[in-house]
């Protein structure tokens, strides 16, 4: 799993700590690698390169920058770009492509990691992995 370019991303944590986007990336890293090594079978491997991040809602241009919080609304969905290459054991290639994962209804949908300040990406992650896991299983 790899950030291509995260000093580029459109909105991977406050625009003025780079810590907390350092930590924002290790979190969604981390969650990315534990949630696909529950779902890939056996033999098979799968490389993601993370293009892009815009985090559910924004620090809105009113607000001062003492007192910055981010504004969680509907108009502000989460967006994560990435590519990526599902490969078996042997380097067969069994899927790869890009995909843009958006979630306009995330407010609608109940909370899966209460708590958390990235569960809205975390959950957006888990759906892709399952969608595009379970799609191959299908196949075969």
């Amino acid at each position: 799993m790899e950030f291509v370019k995260p000093e580029d991303f459109t909105d991977a944590g406050h625009p003025h700590a780079l810590v907390d986007r350092k930590a924002n990336l290790e979190s969604l890293r981390n969650h990315l690698v534990r949630q696909a090594e529950k779902l890939l079978p056996a033999g098979e491997s799968l490389a993601i390169f993370v293009t892009d991040v815009d985090l559910a809602g924004a620090y809105e241009p009113t607000q001062r920058y003492s007192n910055e919080i981010r504004v969680v609304k509907d108009i502000y969905p989460p967006r994560i770009d990435l590519r990526f290459k599902l490969t078996r054991a042997d380097g067969t290639v069994v899927k790869e492509g890009e995909r843009t994962l958006r979630d306009p209804g995330f407010l609608m949908a109940p909370s899966r990691y209460l708590g958390d300040n990235l569960g809205y990406e975390k959950a957006m992650l888990d759906d892709w992995l399952h969608e595009e896991l379970q799609a191959q299983r299908a196949r075969r």
